[in-house]
Protein backbone atom coordinates (compact mmCIF):
# COMPACT_ATOMS: atom_id res chain seq x y z
CA UNK A 1 0.00 0.00 0.00
CA UNK A 2 1.64 3.03 -1.17
CA UNK A 3 1.76 5.99 1.53
CA UNK A 4 0.97 9.98 -0.43
CA UNK A 5 3.25 12.27 0.22
CA UNK A 6 0.46 14.35 2.06
CA UNK A 7 -0.02 11.31 4.60
CA UNK A 8 3.86 11.02 4.61
CA UNK A 9 3.87 14.42 5.83
CA UNK A 10 1.11 14.47 8.66
CA UNK A 11 3.01 11.61 10.24
CA UNK A 12 5.86 13.76 10.61
CA UNK A 13 3.96 16.43 12.13
CA UNK A 14 2.33 14.20 14.29
CA UNK A 15 5.18 12.23 15.49
CA UNK A 16 6.57 15.15 16.64
CA UNK A 17 3.85 16.18 18.48
CA UNK A 18 3.78 13.09 21.01
CA UNK A 19 4.49 14.49 24.32
CA UNK A 20 7.42 13.23 25.62
CA UNK A 21 6.38 13.77 29.27
CA UNK A 22 3.53 11.57 28.63
CA UNK A 23 5.44 8.48 27.61
CA UNK A 24 6.77 7.31 30.93
CA UNK A 25 3.85 8.05 33.51
CA UNK A 26 2.03 6.14 30.83
CA UNK A 27 4.03 2.90 31.13
CA UNK A 28 3.82 3.76 35.08
CA UNK A 29 -0.09 4.63 35.31
CA UNK A 30 -0.08 0.44 33.23
CA UNK A 31 3.07 -0.57 35.31
CA UNK A 32 0.67 -4.27 36.93
CA UNK A 33 -0.35 -4.46 33.01
CA UNK A 34 3.26 -4.28 31.31
CA UNK A 35 4.39 -6.28 33.94
CA UNK A 36 1.62 -9.05 33.24
CA UNK A 37 2.24 -8.83 29.70
CA UNK A 38 5.89 -8.97 29.74
CA UNK A 39 5.57 -12.18 32.16
CA UNK A 40 3.18 -13.62 29.89
CA UNK A 41 5.85 -13.27 26.35
CA UNK A 42 8.50 -14.08 29.06
CA UNK A 43 9.89 -17.02 26.67
CA UNK A 44 10.09 -14.91 24.02
CA UNK A 45 13.66 -13.78 22.75
CA UNK A 46 12.83 -9.95 21.96
CA UNK A 47 14.29 -6.77 23.80
CA UNK A 48 12.28 -4.65 26.30
CA UNK A 49 12.06 -2.31 23.41
CA UNK A 50 10.07 -4.75 20.76
CA UNK A 51 7.53 -5.97 23.74
CA UNK A 52 6.86 -2.12 24.95
CA UNK A 53 5.67 -1.73 21.42
CA UNK A 54 3.66 -4.88 21.17
CA UNK A 55 1.69 -3.85 24.52
CA UNK A 56 0.98 -0.64 22.96
CA UNK A 57 -0.47 -2.12 20.02
CA UNK A 58 -1.90 -5.41 22.33
CA UNK A 59 -3.45 -2.29 24.32
CA UNK A 60 -4.59 0.25 21.75
CA UNK A 61 -3.95 3.14 24.40
CA UNK A 62 -2.25 6.43 23.47
CA UNK A 63 0.56 7.95 25.81
CA UNK A 64 -2.06 11.49 26.48
CA UNK A 65 -5.61 10.47 25.78
CA UNK A 66 -6.35 14.21 25.92
CA UNK A 67 -4.07 15.19 23.33
CA UNK A 68 -5.30 12.04 21.14
CA UNK A 69 -8.85 13.22 21.30
CA UNK A 70 -7.67 16.82 20.85
CA UNK A 71 -5.94 15.79 17.25
CA UNK A 72 -9.18 13.23 16.14
CA UNK A 73 -11.41 16.28 17.09
CA UNK A 74 -9.09 18.15 14.49
CA UNK A 75 -9.28 15.73 12.00
CA UNK A 76 -13.24 15.72 12.72
CA UNK A 77 -13.50 19.24 11.99
CA UNK A 78 -11.28 19.37 8.71
CA UNK A 79 -13.34 16.56 7.45
CA UNK A 80 -16.82 18.49 8.03
CA UNK A 81 -15.38 22.11 6.90
CA UNK A 82 -16.70 20.55 3.27
CA UNK A 83 -20.14 19.06 4.80
CA UNK A 84 -22.99 21.08 5.46
CA UNK A 85 -24.99 18.36 6.90
CA UNK A 86 -26.01 17.98 10.89
CA UNK A 87 -23.10 18.21 12.68
CA UNK A 88 -23.81 15.61 15.11
CA UNK A 89 -24.46 13.36 12.54
CA UNK A 90 -21.41 14.30 10.61
CA UNK A 91 -19.48 13.27 13.86
CA UNK A 92 -21.22 10.28 14.03
CA UNK A 93 -20.46 9.44 10.48
CA UNK A 94 -16.90 10.84 10.87
CA UNK A 95 -16.41 8.24 13.83
CA UNK A 96 -17.89 5.44 12.42
CA UNK A 97 -15.93 5.50 9.27
CA UNK A 98 -12.54 6.59 10.26
CA UNK A 99 -12.13 6.42 13.97
CA UNK A 100 -10.64 2.89 14.30
CA UNK A 101 -8.12 4.01 11.23
CA UNK A 102 -6.78 7.41 13.22
CA UNK A 103 -6.56 4.54 16.60
CA UNK A 104 -4.37 2.64 14.51
CA UNK A 105 -2.72 5.29 12.97
CA UNK A 106 -1.68 7.10 16.07
CA UNK A 107 -0.55 3.74 17.97
CA UNK A 108 1.81 2.82 15.18
CA UNK A 109 2.99 6.52 15.14
CA UNK A 110 3.69 5.64 19.05
CA UNK A 111 5.46 2.77 18.31
CA UNK A 112 7.78 4.38 15.94
CA UNK A 113 8.17 7.16 18.34
CA UNK A 114 9.77 4.48 20.53
CA UNK A 115 12.78 4.00 18.56
CA UNK A 116 13.62 8.03 18.75
CA UNK A 117 13.78 7.99 22.51
CA UNK A 118 14.42 4.35 23.13
CA UNK A 119 17.65 4.88 24.92
CA UNK A 120 16.07 7.34 27.41
CA UNK A 121 13.31 5.24 28.24
CA UNK A 122 14.10 1.51 28.31
CA UNK A 123 16.15 2.21 31.70
CA UNK A 124 13.26 3.97 33.21
CA UNK A 125 10.86 1.45 32.17
CA UNK A 126 13.15 -1.28 33.32
CA UNK A 127 13.56 0.36 36.76
CA UNK A 128 9.91 0.87 37.77
CA UNK A 129 9.42 -2.58 36.61
CA UNK A 130 12.12 -3.63 39.32
CA UNK A 131 10.83 -1.52 41.79
CA UNK A 132 7.13 -3.07 41.47
CA UNK A 133 8.76 -6.21 41.74
CA UNK A 134 10.75 -5.17 45.14
CA UNK A 135 7.65 -3.96 46.41
CA UNK A 136 5.36 -6.73 45.63
CA UNK A 137 8.58 -8.98 47.28
CA UNK A 138 7.85 -6.72 50.53
CA UNK A 139 11.30 -5.24 49.71
CA UNK A 140 10.09 -2.12 49.34
CA UNK A 141 12.71 0.87 49.21
CA UNK A 142 12.41 4.45 49.69
CA UNK A 143 11.10 6.38 46.87
CA UNK A 144 12.73 9.15 45.13
CA UNK A 145 11.54 11.68 47.95
CA UNK A 146 12.69 9.55 50.50
CA UNK A 147 9.49 7.95 51.57
CA UNK A 148 8.83 4.27 52.57
CA UNK A 149 6.77 2.63 50.24
CA UNK A 150 4.69 0.20 51.74
CA UNK A 151 2.33 -0.40 49.26
CA UNK A 152 3.26 -4.32 48.88
CA UNK A 153 2.68 -4.71 52.76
Amino acid sequence: MAVDEATKKQDALELYQIDDKAIVPFFKSHLEELQKFLQEHKGENLSLLVKLKQFIRTYRLPFNMQRYMEVQRTYIQQSLQTQVQNRQEAVSHWIQEHACRHRNRMIQLQCLYLERIKDKLIPEVQAMLEHRLEKLQGNAKPDSDGNQDNAGK
